[in-house]
């Protein structure tokens, strides 16, 4: 279970909780809400509603762990492990762009890995565009090692290139090669 609260740098308290089938309008508000330079950085999966309808299925049929930061009942923070019982995978985190650089990436960051460490993963992957340098930054802080270079496919249909980072959880484990994209 996710951290009911998480605190900001200046001392807001944010709810923490797993996403919600009632979620979906949240989640379209919390993209649309996005700088198109924040979306640059962070664009998962479409916003569309079959996508967001497959999205919370996915999280309430287990398939995905997922959580949502809240400030009252606005989605400012989304994160994921998606195909949470694979051996490894696939991380994402996404901050509202007024919470950005507020030291909610941590928390959330170590949330995921140690749900996945709880649940005998052998390690997490990610992707992260260059330009996100502070998330590249915190994601070496917390162990996780830049192993090269793909083509992402980014939510609206755009071939992003992008930095594949993994972290180990269990000796000996080893990135999977997989293609990158939304699972929806």
């Amino acid at each position: 279970m996710p951290p009911n609260t998480i605190k900001t740098r200046d001392g807001r308290e944010l709810g923490c909780r797993l996403l919600a089938c009632c979620d979906g309008p949240g989640l379209r508000r919390f993209n649309v809400n996005l700088s198109e330079a924040s979306r640059g950085l962070f664009l998962p999966h479409a916003y569309d509603d079959v996508t967001l309808n497959r999205v919370i299925g996915r999280a309430e049929d287990g398939t995905d762990y997922v959580i949502v930061a809240l400030d009252g009942e606005d989605i400012v923070g989304y994160a994921f492990l998606w195909d949470r019982h694979d051996p490894v995978p696939v991380l994402g985190i996404g901050l509202a762009d007024s919470y950005q650089g507020q030291g909610l990436g941590r928390p959330l960051l170590e949330h995921l890995i140690n749900t996945a460490r709880a649940e005998s993963r052998d390690g997490i992957e990610l992707t992260t565009v260059p330009e996100n340098k502070r998330a590249f930054t915190l994601y070496q802080k917390m162990g996780f090692q830049h192993i090269r270079d793909t083509d992402n496919i980014a939510g609206d249909g755009r071939v992003v290139r992008e930095h594949v980072m993994f972290l180990p959880l269990r000796p000996g484990a080893v990135p999977p090669n997989r293609d990158f994209g939304p699972p929806m």
